[in-house]
């Protein structure tokens, strides 16, 4: 997502351009019991609301400079809830919860400089949480619930400049939680519980500058946790828990600058993977097939390497 960056460069020519032209909003609602609050404040916000069939609430702050929101709440929606909170500089925030949606959660909060979210729950989603805190310059953040999502929960909170986070849950993902947390700069977490995947949790902690962590719980799984903590520079961490993957447990945490884990948990279950790296420059891979196997590894100081692999065979 650095092409991201464009983006952030050219909403800020966009956003000059807007300057002293005044706040406007708009707010469409078809169908019945819809509720619309919008409350603007300072310089050239813009708000459009639009809300179809029944029950569907949609609150928008904004106070600051150059603001913009977008609600779409549309295509068969129910009882859903959209919440966007924006003050500072150039902030942009669309939500969108369409396409048979019910029951669904879904908040932006952001701070300071030309901040970037987006949030979809559409295509039969249902009682979906998702929630976006960002405060510096240049974040974004982006969360996909649909294709028959279902009590699914996705937390980006990120604090500095020019950090990037992606959550999607979607087709056929069902009480999956992913939460990413981020302070520093330049740091980039990605998480994917797709293609039926249910229950499984994922979590991505990052503090320091240039770190990277992905998460994959897709392709039949279930009932996994996944856990990165990275406090550091340059870190890189990869875990990987798809295909007919169920009932595994992967961790990885790193101290330090420039360490790399890698953690596989395929076609099996009952797997657990742990990984504790402390100092500069080490580099574990731990791959784990089949059922039952246990693997920690634990390195402190610098430049060491660990590959580890099971399998039932």
């Amino acid at each position: 997502m650095k092409k991201n960056l464009f983006f952030a460069a050219a909403f800020l020519l966009v956003a000059g351009g807007a300057m002293a032209q005044g706040n406007m909003s708009t707010v469409a609602q078809s169908g019945v019991d819809h509720t619309a609050t919008v409350s603007q404040r300072g310089e050239s916000n813009d708000s459009d609301v639009q809300q179809s069939n029944r029950n569907n609430t949609a609150t928008v702050s904004q106070n600051g400079e150059d603001n913009s929101s977008q609600v779409l709440q549309i295509q068969g929606s129910w009882d859903n809830v959209a919440v966007a909170n924006q003050s500072g500089d150039a902030n942009y925030a669309t939500q969108q919860q369409g396409g048979n949606a019910t029951g669904n959660n879904a908040e932006v909060n952001q701070s300071g400089e030309i901040n970037y979210a987006e949030q979809y729950q559409t295509r039969s989603s249902n009682g979906n949480s998702a929630y976006i805190n960002q405060a510096g310059a240049d974040n974004y953040a982006s969360q996909t619930q649909s294709f028959t999502s279902s009590n699914n929960t996705a937390t980006i909170a990120q604090n500095g400049d020019i950090n990037d986070a992606v959550q999607e849950q979607m087709n056929i993902s069902a009480g999956n939680t992913a939460a990413i947390t981020q302070t520093g700069d330049l740091n980039w977490g990605y998480q994917y519980q797709n293609n039926i995947s249910a229950l499984n949790t994922a979590v991505i902690q990052q503090t320091g500058d240039i770190n990277d962590a992905y998460q994959y719980q897709e392709d039949l799984s279930g009932f996994n946790s996944a856990s990165i903590i990275q406090d550091g520079d340059l870190n890189y961490a990869v875990q990987d828990q798809s295909g007919l993957s169920g009932l595994n447990s992967a961790s990885i945490t790193q101290n330090g600058d420039g360490n790399t884990g890698y953690q596989t948990q395929s076609f099996g279950a009952d797997l657990t993977a742990t990984l504790i790296q402390n100092g500069d420059s080490n580099f574990s891979d731990q791959y784990q097939s089949g059922t039952s196997h246990m693997s920690t590894v634990t390195q402190t100081g610098n430049s060491n390497a660990a590959v580890v692999t099971q399998r039932n065979n």
